[in-house]
């Protein structure tokens, strides 16, 4: 029998295939599991996903002959023409139909056996996965070759969240997204970046690269502020701020503090200029108020003056540092105080959404990226130790309508808030093998079954799984080669050895040079 290029195999009839939700083919040609296929038929052309490939050969079917033969002095290949009965049987994933008069819709009506599976047409494949033309090159899928370019809007409007298991390539990727989002022309559209760097990943967007014929430089697009640069002024502050930052104060604390806060604000129209939290302080101790009222509020106030955060005026300001095309990165690395990091994100955060809410302030639309985001949203932990949560829980929910977009990324999703993850509408899943993060990821992620979820353990390194609002369907590739510079972070444990003995080695000798 002769079969046409694009031919892979012919559906055969068992006892569950085919049907709307599973078609068993016959391979006549290499198949791949992950790859995508299309059977025309009475509805239109159904694409599916390869879930699963297997090979069969009816000489190995008893287990018993096999064994025998085994044992003896005869080798069943050499007795049996065995190669000429082993062939390859597949299941095939219905996702859509592409139907007659162009449009896609569900399988409703299975396929019939004998129906040939063909290779996907790429332009079809194309149109299905809600790609476009000149939208965020990701990577490419495999089987067929075809480059994943996502529209910007429909990845990132409803949130993205990132997920992966430590070393499976979530700096990689997000390295990759960001590279697209600083690479978009005015024309094309452009979002305003704010990054919130734990462990010092990205810090080579901000570094003039050495070789431009290796790597692209995004210095001139990139602002870095240290932690330790960082300085939120007091009195731009509101009473509900305090109170979300201090949540154990008493309904008289809040009120003593709204009243002290009344009056300096008077006193800054009036031109005694700025306040800082040493003049709260100051003006509480004026007051004539009840100890267990005015101790407490001290003390708590004392508190936030040991993080070394607050002065009279916001340095850097917010509206000087957040513009369309560009990415602030905002370093974290060298802070060890999760609460001081929870503080930082939550001023941030706050007053970027806010900000947007009132159109006069004249904010761009913004992406803000958190790294370990189950340590600022974790499902599980009082207010005072997650203060960031609530806000991110708000740009959630309701950040879509205003322009506010988050990018969530964490290699512990079981640990992340589930109302911020549910409302990241688009998942990138790189490998995971922990139980219970693939479960909690099959229970949140949308279009997610459990055929795909166990897809995910066998992913490896640099590929990925995107289900939600970008593909409507689920999409396997392979993540693209990243145009920035490495990370310094970027080094093996061997590299980092052989870097140690060396400049050991480096120290002694200026050492015996100066003696």
């Amino acid at each position: 029998m002769v079969f046409k290029e694009n031919e892979l195999g012919i559906v055969v009839s068992t006892m569950d295939s085919p049907s709307t939700s599973k078609i068993t083919f016959v391979c006549t040609k290499k198949v791949y599991k992950g790859q995508y296929v299309q059977i025309e038929y009475s509805q239109g052309s159904l694409i599916g996903l390869v879930t699963d490939v297997s090979s069969q050969n009816r000489y190995f079917e008893n287990n018993e002959s096999v064994k025998e033969f085994e044992s003896s002095d005869y080798n069943i290949n050499d007795q049996f023409p065995t190669s000429d009965w082993e062939f390859l049987i597949a299941n095939i994933k219905p996702l859509g139909v592409l139907s007659k008069e162009n449009f896609f819709v569900r399988s409703t009506l299975p396929v019939s056996p004998g129906s040939k599976v063909l290779i996907c047409e790429k332009e079809v494949l194309f149109k299905f996965l809600h790609l476009k033309k000149n939208g965020l090159n990701l990577g490419q899928i495999e089987f067929p070759t075809l480059p994943v370019t996502f529209c910007m809007d429909r990845l990132l409007q409803k949130h993205l969240a990132i997920l992966a298991q430590s070393g499976a390539g979530k700096s990689y990727l997000t390295s990759v997204v960001l590279e697209e989002l600083l690479d978009r022309t005015k024309e094309e559209g452009q979002v305003a970046i704010l990054l919130f760097d734990v462990h010092g990943e990205y810090s080579h967007f901000s570094h003039p690269i050495k070789d431009s014929s290796q790597h692209k430089d995004y210095s001139s697009k990139t602002i870095k502020i240290n932690s330790f640069e960082i300085k939120i002024g007091v009195s731009t502050l509101s009473l509900n701020f305090f109170s979300s930052l201090l949540p154990s104060l008493s309904s008289a604390q809040k009120r003593e503090l709204g009243s002290v806060l009344k009056k300096l604000n008077e006193d800054k129209k009036n031109g005694l200029g700025p306040f800082d939290l040493k003049d709260i302080i100051k003006e509480i101790e004026r007051q004539e108020v009840k100890e267990n009222v005015s101790k407490p509020l001290i003390n708590a106030l004392g508190e936030l003056l040991d993080y070394h955060l607050f002065a009279k005026i916001d340095s850097p300001s917010i509206f000087d540092i957040v513009k369309p095309g560009k990415l602030t990165i905002i370093d974290l690395s060298r802070e060890i105080n999760l609460k001081k990091k929870q503080l930082i994100l939550y001023y941030f955060a706050h007053k970027l959404f806010y900000s947007r809410t009132n159109p006069s302030l004249n904010v761009p639309p913004f992406l803000l990226v958190v790294e370990e985001a189950h340590q600022f949203a974790p499902e599980s932990a009082s207010k005072d130790r997650a203060m960031a949560k609530s806000i991110l829980e708000t740009i959630a929910r309701e950040g879509r309508k205003f322009g506010s977009c988050l990018c969530l990324i964490s290699q512990r999703p079981v640990k992340l808030s589930t109302t911020v993850l549910s409302q990241a509408n688009t998942h990138i899943i790189l490998r995971i093998t922990n139980p219970y993060d693939l479960k909690h990821i099959g229970e949140s992620s949308e279009g997610l079954d459990s055929k795909s979820v166990e897809m995910i353990t066998s992913l490896r390194v640099g590929e990925a799984l995107v289900v939600g609002e970008a593909s409507s369907y689920p999409v396997f590739f392979k993540v693209r080669k990243k145009y920035s510079q490495d990370s310094h972070l970027d080094v093996s444990l061997s590299g980092l050895a052989k870097n140690y003995l060396k400049n050991t080695s480096n120290q002694e000798k200026d050492i015996e040079g100066f003696l």
